[in-house]
Parts: structure tokens; C-alpha cells; sequence
């Protein structure tokens, strides 16, 4: 594994910096089997120089806002941001993920999602959005497939033996309700470590939650 760098606009991202982001979050009251299998990856993660997002972090990330960084977005263009998705969202169902298996990728370790069509017809639909209110491209980036963050590493490890502890961990595959697209002001700050390389860590605050489908 490599030590993970958040990227904004293309550049290493500055640390303290917020940007506005659209996640799924998952339901702790919903998505129990989620929950277990991540703290069971939790556990296979000891002893390796990853930071594991706490349960009230966990998400997927469907896009970020690269159009300028949060606090260059005012309230008028982030309402216009929220009707514009609550419009488009209105004739999307709600659907369902299947999480899994746990990998343990370059710089994260992730739960991969599938069927990849759902989401990448949210992404689509979350895309439109951002280009409506902003007039501009406000993508600046590949998110590629849908997947779930369960840590960053900060420093260089071998991964296979985290890849074959991971892959005894069952079950592998859990479901995941999706029913709201939550817009949030995520903010990364680097920490440095002893060895001096840094571990980012990630916060946000939540601004609005728009439901899939009519009421």
C-alpha cells in the first residue's frame, strides 16, 4: 500500500480545505450487516498504518463539487444545488447495493459495490445537477466504480497479508439500502506521523439530505 493524498482540482489537496461532496450515507438502524462486516475489516486492519473511518464516516462517494472549494459556494448557489437535485431525484427510486468483497486497494481499503447501474444512473443524474447550477464543468475527476471507504493508509505496507485476512472475513457480501443522496462540506487535514509522512483525515459537515422518489 501507498500513503493516501486527497486531489482537488487535479492538485494535492490543501490541508484544511472543504469542498462540497455527495454521499450515500449508509443507516445504522438499516444497514446492521454493513456495519458488522466493516468492524470485522476493522479488526483485520490492526497493526497496519491505516486510518479506519469511524462508523459516522463511512460512505460513497457519488461526486464531488470541484467547481472552487466551499467556501467560494454561497447560499444562494448551494440552495440552487439542492433544488436542482430534488427535482431531478424525484423520479428515482430508491434501490439496494450488495457491498463487497473487502479489498485492500493502493492507498485504501474499500468495500467495492454492485450492480453498478444504479449508481452510475445517480451519478449521472448528481452530475446534472452540478453542471446546471454552476454553468460550467464541476467535475474534475474519475471517482470511477462505487465503493465504500473503510480506511487510508498513510504509510507504505504490504498488503497481501491484509488482502488474505480480509478475504477470510464472512460473510463477504452485505446489502445496503440507498434512499437519500446527502450534500456535505467535507474538510481533509493532513496529521503529521513519526516517520514524517502524514495521515489525512476526513470530517464534514452535513448540509441537506434529498430523498430518491416522491414522498
Amino acid at each position: 500500500m501507498k500513503p493516501f493524498v486527497p486531489v482537488f482540482q487535479h492538485r494535492e489537496w490543501v490541508s484544511g480545505a472543504r469542498a462540497l461532496h455527495l454521499y450515500i450515507l449508509p443507516d445504522p438502524a438499516v444497514d446492521t450487516e454493513l456495519f458488522a462486516l466493516v468492524a470485522a475489516c476493522r479488526t483485520a486492519m490492526q497493526g497496519y498504518p491505516i486510518w479506519c473511518l469511524p462508523d459516522d464516516l463511512l460512505h460513497i462517494t457519488v461526486e464531488m463539487d470541484a467547481w472552487a472549494t466551499s467556501d467560494h459556494i454561497g447560499v444562494a448557489q448551494r440552495a440552487d444545488l439542492v433544488a436542482a437535485l430534488t427535482t431531478r431525484l424525484s423520479d428515482f427510486d430508491p434501490f439496494t447495493l450488495l457491498c463487497g468483497s473487502p479489498i485492500a486497494d493502493r492507498a485504501e481499503t474499500l468495500l467495492d459495490t454492485y450492480p453498478d447501474q444504479p449508481f452510475s444512473a445517480l451519478q449521472n443524474l448528481a452530475r446534472a445537477a452540478l453542471w446546471e447550477v454552476h454553468d460550467s464543468p464541476a467535475i474534475a475527476h474519475d471517482s470511477g466504480r462505487g465503493h465504500t471507504s473503510l480506511g487510508y493508509a498513510y504509510e507504505e505496507a504490504d498488503s497481501d497479508p491484509l488482502q488474505s485476512a480480509l478475504r477470510r472475513i464472512t460473510p463477504s457480501h452485505v446489502p445496503l439500502t440507498v434512499s437519500r443522496l446527502h450534500l456535505l462540506d467535507v474538510e481533509w487535514t493532513a496529521h503529521p506521523v513519526p516517520d514524517g509522512s502524514v495521515r489525512w483525515e476526513m470530517t464534514w459537515e452535513p448540509l441537506a439530505a434529498i430523498p430518491l422518489g416522491k414522498p
